[in-house]
């Protein structure tokens, strides 16, 4: 059931991924004021003590925009996770706000080339962590029949901060107001840092931390209103019982240490029993708060299947090419377009957020394995096309394929790789799990951004054939690897991997 305190929740929490959406797009209408590209443009002097623009070719544009991936990924890797853990799902999204504040701050008043990329790169290690902590935060708090619907909330949060960044650029991308688009990242930080406190913390973070059933039942009493949580939370104990139970049997466990350095399997204590679930043999195992690093999330033999569909998945979002469009759809289409190539930029996130909406509705309905294969073959017949047509410099056709492209990618490859972690692996794994898969997307992308405009100066729109490529291999593996995780809890996904002799 959705309350209001669920919908004000999930709101103030995705607001992280509305910043990492706008950074995503805040420097693509305005490359060409940022650069001063535009004639005479480095000899109109400077605002105040601020240079009007700062000189840079196409290559330093594309490492500027790629250094948000590299900041990603160090986000991801070492830092969403550890935030997580320590300081909680709340916590950890306060204080991840202060690299993404200082980083807007320090972009939006560069006078250097070197200002501008440590600025970006503060801005991408925020991304990379809220790329961690939301889609965690948002599966903890969301209710078994909500959890497709409201998982899609993270990439609806991405998509509508880029239309909001591209709406910006249509009125700020000169060389006098640049500086507004980057300085906004650093209101959006405070305006979250300002909801964060009335938020609840995770009900099954708390409940994994010593002594935390008391605060956990409190936090899930608070999100579900007058409804009854006791059957909810003896939810939470078997299926985290009977998913490690499952694997174990299959494939052995491995195990882990807790602060005081004794042996402990996950989900695998011998406490008793308590008339409060929250106190259950699962609950009371884990309660160590420690978690899994990302090194035995990948070694630790019965996640081994997860790190294969984990690692299938991210792989399949960058490849499609998708941020080669998001990053650089005004230069694309300009080439061809030259007075709409901006316009076009916000119809495409239009479009994004508006086939991101039917996502959200189509999530509980058909299911994920369903949609990814959809959106895979969409995306590309749509690069197949726009390919032709740009090589071919036919406009509108152009303008029709590179929408159909992003709408694809909206239904099934952007919302499903976020949505799909928490899925595959149990609650004790789930951050690093996050961390690992968020540090495969985010090293893509940096390939992917800081080639895609060298390749495009080669070949032309050639090089949407080598994304329709990549993509028709993918569907092939997705088909083959990828389970339906819709309406399943943990230990239904596990079997459907496992051997038939295993129960």
């Amino acid at each position: 059931m959705a309350t209001p305190s669920l919908f004000l929740n999930a709101l103030s929490i995705v607001l992280g991924s509305f910043q990492y959406g706008h950074h995503i797009g805040e420097l693509n209408s305005p490359q060409r004021a940022i650069t001063c590209a535009d004639p005479g443009q480095e000899l109109q002097g400077s605002e105040g003590t601020l240079p009007v623009c700062i000189p840079m070719n196409s290559s330093e544009w594309s490492v500027l925009v790629a250094t948000l991936t590299v900041g990603g990924l160090i986000g991801s890797l070492f830092i969403g996770s550890r935030l997580a853990n320590r300081l909680g799902r709340r916590g950890a999204l306060m204080a991840n706000n202060a690299p993404l504040l200082i980083g807007s701050l320090i972009m939006g008043g560069a006078s250097s080339y070197s200002a501008m990329l440590l600025g970006r790169f503060l801005i991408g290690v925020g991304c990379g962590a809220v790329t961690v902590i939301v889609p965690m935060y948002i599966a903890e708090i969301s209710p078994p029949n909500l959890r497709g619907s409201l998982g899609v909330m993270n990439q609806l949060g991405i998509v509508v901060g880029i239309l909001f960044s591209q709406v910006l650029g249509l009125y700020f991308s000169s060389a006098s107001n640049w500086r507004v688009i980057l300085l906004t990242g650093a209101g959006l930080s405070l305006t979250q840092l300002l909801l964060l406190p009335f938020c609840v913390e995770s009900p099954r973070y708390l409940a994994l931390q010593p002594g935390g059933a008391v605060l956990a039942r409190r936090a899930l009493q608070i999100l579900r209103g007058r409804q009854d949580v006791t059957k909810e939370i003896r939810d939470w104990t078997r299926q985290d019982d009977r998913a490690v139970a499952a694997e174990e049997e299959g494939l052995g466990a491995t195990p882990l240490l807790n602060d005081s350095n004794e042996g402990l399997l996950v989900g695998g204590g011998t406490l008793q029993d308590d008339a409060d679930p929250l106190q259950s043999k699962t609950f009371s195992a884990q309660q160590s708060g420690r978690g899994l690093s990302v090194t035995e999330f990948v070694l630790t033999p019965r996640y081994r299947r997860p790190v294969l569909i984990l690692l299938l998945v991210q792989l399949s979002q960058q490849l499609s090419g998708i941020n080669g469009v998001i990053f650089y759809s005004t230069a694309i289409m300009s080439e061809i377009m030259p007075s709409s190539g901006a316009m076009i930029t916000v119809y495409i996130s239009i479009v994004n957020v508006i086939m991101t909406l039917i996502a959200a509705y189509s999530m509980d309905k058909f299911g994920r394995r369903t949609l990814l294969m959809s959106s895979s073959i969409a995306m590309g017949i749509s690069s197949f096309i726009l390919a032709g047509s740009l090589n071919y410099s036919i406009p509108m056709l152009s303008a029709f394929s590179i929408i159909a492209f992003v709408a694809s990618f909206a239904i099934g490859l952007g919302p499903i790789p976020f949505l799909i972690i928490p899925e595959v692996v149990d609650t004790s794994a789930v951050a690093s799990a996050s961390a690992f898969a968020l540090s495969i997307n985010w090293t893509t992308n940096f390939c992917v951004s800081v080639m895609f405009l060298k390749l495009q100066e080669w070949w032309g729109g050639n090089v949407f054939y080598i994304f329709a490529l990549l993509l028709a291999g993918l569907t092939v593996a997705i088909n083959r690897i990828i389970p339906e995780t819709r309406g399943k809890t943990v230990e239904e996904v596990v079997r459907s991997w496992q051997p038939s002799h295993i129960h």
